[in-house]
């Protein structure tokens, strides 16, 4: 397993649990949904199993190490991360902002890969035609797709993706579909975060439901989209049927009863 989190426990202000002894495994190469309601505890563990935020008891291990006896550029050349929060206050340029996912890689040998990854990066996400265009000045979908240009150019074994899906329309949705699945075939290892279950359902390989801070469900996608995990942790009866897309993939169309 590239990550293990063991009985992970998170607590906020007035000792409430954001987490409750979580245990999850990721296996290198698959891709990990993180999915139930608003509260659920979706960012809290994304935040953990990334490094972002320190759990209060149990431990987080990257390829058999402590996640946190990790430094700072040693985390940064483990794992990339696509946050919720992508404002950039300057007016950087597309081309550099891209080019900040390389900042760990400095100093190293890997440097003279700089350009390569870069590029490699604007041509996956389409944004050639935006390089030169100020990331202030785009719209809410494209700064979306810069910055997970970004996360590409950093080129780490483990990425994850906070809600990629928002703010893009049916075309930037369908090429992050594609893209993500081009990333887990190149041999990465991806955990991300949706409410958009029907997407969830045709790309992930496994998934973690989560209700209240716990773990409600965790393994492959079939066995965890169903009718009685989602009605649990929704607190409403969720009905799931399972069809074939246009690509020929298993995908779970979940309405509330």
């Amino acid at each position: 397993m590239i990550l293990i989190a063991e009985r992970c426990t998170v607590r906020g202000e007035g000792e409430q649990l954001r987490l409750d002894r979580v245990d999850i495994s990721v296996g290198e190469g698959e891709i990990h949904a993180i999915i139930g309601p608003n509260g659920a505890g979706k960012s809290t563990l994304m935040g953990v199993l990334s490094g972002m935020l320190k759990v209060h008891s149990g431990a987080v291990t990257f390829q058999g190490s402590p996640l946190h006896d990790l430094g700072v550029r040693d985390l940064a050349r483990a794992r990339s991360i696509l946050g919720q929060d992508l404002a950039v206050s300057f007016g950087f340029t597309v081309a550099e902002v891209v080019a900040w996912g390389r900042t760990p890689w400095q100093g190293s040998r890997d440097t003279a890969m700089d350009s390569q990854r870069i590029e490699h990066a604007i041509e996956l996400t389409q944004i050639g035609g935006l390089r030169n265009r100020r990331i202030n000045q785009l719209s809410g979908g494209e700064r979306k797709r810069v910055h997970i240009a970004r996360v590409i150019a950093q080129d780490t074994p483990l990425m994850f993706f906070d809600e990629p899906d928002s703010d893009l329309d049916l075309v930037g949705a369908d090429q992050l579909d594609q893209m993500l699945i081009n990333l887990r075939e190149s041999g990465r290892t991806l955990v991300l975060s949706s409410h958009n279950l029907s997407w969830i359902s045709g790309l992930a390989t496994h998934v973690i439901l989560m209700g209240e801070g716990k773990v409600i469900a965790a393994g492959p996608t079939r066995e965890v989209m169903n009718q009685d995990h989602l009605s649990r942790a929704y607190k409403k009866n969720i009905n799931v049927l399972w069809s074939i897309d246009s690509r020929g993939r298993e995908i779970a169309m979940c309405s509330p009863n």
